[in-house]
């Protein structure tokens, strides 16, 4: 079974394979064999036609999906050992030529392990964001705080206002015949919130409990139901109830009814501002720790195939549309909401994966280069096995038990504390600087229209 490397540019490898004919026949006949029973030819019995008889009678073609996915496997491993490839991404295949006389000929693409020639790493200079927290920052948790323990207090001297929240039943009617999901009972509606389509909402106030109005509307002509969009509806209201959120005064007291850990407001003002400083102080280590990443990775020479990229976007696309499809919704009309297409997806999801895996290329490179260094002992094993029980709110016996059942599971527990081992090294090892990566690239471009002027003499 030839097969021939014909290129390996920008890590890519395309290998041009061949199944002889011989070999190919055999296939035919074992797709033939799979799908006997389906075949029904004049004068035999269904399922009971040979092999030549059901090529006579449909043609060749009616066995090459079958006979192709038994032979191009085989014959895609057998290129990948003959050429000592490792494929790194997932292989694309090109079908030139197939048959029973000439064979079946194909081209595929696959790709090699990136290249990572490191540039510096140790010593930088990357920007970690200040961490400041404004007294604006804890006003909003502490209105928060009061909306859990807010309570709804009936209305019943004024007619509906914005941000009331109604009971209401409704049923929509297209030309005088309810439509599918357009009725309910008992809804529980928040004016304003823009639950239901433009002009519902708005359609409601001024209106008192007890009425019964008709609304008529028109749906977006960007509806997700087809036979909606677009159209002139009525919906029959019916007003059961007005309520309002009633908000706690903000003392002691409510600081009581709020926590656990304070008597006073000053006391809750001052965790409240405890606990932002440290998410805040989290969340600037990791712009740290990624500005850091993107520095080594500029200073770095990497080579990438392209269809890396082009698999992760794939399974990002795949996520989402499982996701999607769980609450009975289309991703791609999503998109199309905002403006978007499945195309345009895939290329602002192109650049982000290009970073990400080029990010972790380093990372992986740094840490192989560095293995001494990074190398867990046996102390540091358990100590991470500890933490991350606890996190996940277990004995160790019982993580080890659920997490790290297989020598596998263990060597990509160990690799993953490795490698955090490693990004709190680079933090260790690197300066904190107050310009933004912004700031850089605005002062490089200046440096260089002032070079490009003449100046004079």
């Amino acid at each position: 079974m030839p097969s021939q490397k014909v290129s390996e540019e920008k890590r890519t490898a395309l290998i041009a394979v061949q199944v002889t004919p011989e070999e190919f026949r055999e296939s035919l006949q074992a797709a033939h064999r799979k799908n006997a029973r389906h075949f029904q030819v004049p004068g035999f019995r269904k399922g009971k036609a040979p092999y030549p008889v059901v090529v006579r009678h449909y043609g060749e073609g009616v066995l090459y999906d079958d006979a192709i996915e038994i032979a191009l496997p085989k014959a895609y491993e057998e290129a990948l050992t003959e050429h000592d490839i490792a494929p790194f991404s997932d292989p694309r295949f090109n079908v030139k030529e197939i048959g029973g006389e000439s064979g079946l000929v194909f081209d595929v693409e696959v790709a090699l392990k990136p290249a990572v020639e490191l540039g510096k790493y140790e010593g930088l200079e990357a920007y970690r964001p200040p961490v400041e927290v404004d007294e604006s920052e804890i006003d909003e948790k502490i209105e928060v705080a009061r909306g859990r323990v807010s309570r709804l207090a009936p209305v019943s001297d004024r007619p509906i206002q914005e941000g009331d929240r109604v009971t209401i039943d409704y049923e929509g009617f297209h030309n005088d015949v309810p439509f599918e999901g357009g009725q309910a009972k008992g809804h529980l509606l928040v004016i304003g919130s823009g639950s239901f389509i433009p002009g519902f909402e708005e359609g409601l106030i001024g209106h008192e409990v007890g009425e019964e109005i008709d609304l008529p509307l028109t749906f977006p002509s960007e509806y997700h139901a087809e036979d909606l969009a677009g159209q002139d509806v009525v919906f029959k209201v019916k007003i059961h109830e007005i309520t309002v959120k009633e908000l706690p005064e903000i003392d002691d007291e409510f600081v009581r009814d709020v926590s656990d850990t304070c008597d006073t407001l000053e006391e809750y003002r001052a965790e409240i501002r405890s606990d932002l400083e440290e998410e805040k102080n989290k969340e600037a280590d990791a712009a740290f720790e990624q500005n850091i990443i993107d520095l080594i990775v500029k200073d770095s020479t990497i080579e990438l195939s392209d269809l890396i990229v082009e698999d992760e976007v794939e399974h990002a696309l795949e996520r989402q549309q499982r996701q999607f499809s769980m609450y009975g919704l289309n991703f791609a009309d999503f998109l199309s909401y905002q403006g978007q297409s499945i195309a345009d997806y895939r290329n602002e999801q192109a650049e982000h994966a290009r970073k990400v895996i080029e990010s972790a290329w380093v990372v992986e490179t740094m840490r192989l280069k560095e293995k001494e260094r990074f190398e867990l002992s046996e102390e540091e094993l358990e100590q991470a096995i500890s933490e991350a029980a606890e996190k996940q709110g277990v004995s160790t016996e019982v993580f080890r038990e659920e997490y790290l059942k297989t020598e596998h599971d263990v060597e990509h527990f160990e690799h993953d504390q490795e490698n955090l081992k490693l990004l709190k090294w680079l933090k260790e090892v690197s300066v904190v600087t107050d310009v933004a990566p912004e700031q850089e690239v605005v002062e490089d471009e200046e440096d260089e229209q002032e070079e490009e002027v003449p100046r004079e003499e």
